[in-house]
């Protein structure tokens, strides 16, 4: 069976990511839930909030790649297709943590969106 990876990641301003070998980790939005303690064990639930998508790369630091670009990326729509076909947009996405810079040829780049949605 195939493990499921990231296929490739698009940018509009910027085009198709140079990602590298080990390109990252890709979590959609959703809910996260916390268990909420009663006086009882039978009284307790759980308390759902929202969590945003977020996308961790690993770029091939290539020649030609403009950094600025890169560090201006805000309020863009976001492409991730997945190696099983399924692609992923990443409404209004990001750049989040640390700029990007040069180091060894790779480099890392976050981007985060309040939402996602599978979109095939």
């Amino acid at each position: 069976m195939q493990l499921l990876n990231i296929q490739s990641v698009a940018v509009p301003s910027i085009g198709k990511l140079p990602l590298a070998a080990n390109p990252g980790t890709f979590t959609p939005s959703g809910e996260k839930r916390e268990h909420k303690p009663g006086r009882l064990a039978a009284d307790g639930g759980w308390t759902e909030s929202s969590t945003p998508a977020k996308l961790e790369l690993s770029l091939n630091m290539l020649g030609g790649i403009d950094l600025a670009k890169m560090n201006a990326i805000k309020d863009e729509d976001v492409t991730v297709r997945l190696s099983d076909g399924h692609v992923h947009l990443m409404s209004r996405a990001f750049r989040s943590a640390e700029p990007v810079g040069v180091a060894d040829g790779e480099n890392k780049l976050t981007l985060m969106s309040n939402t996602s949605e599978q979109i095939s």
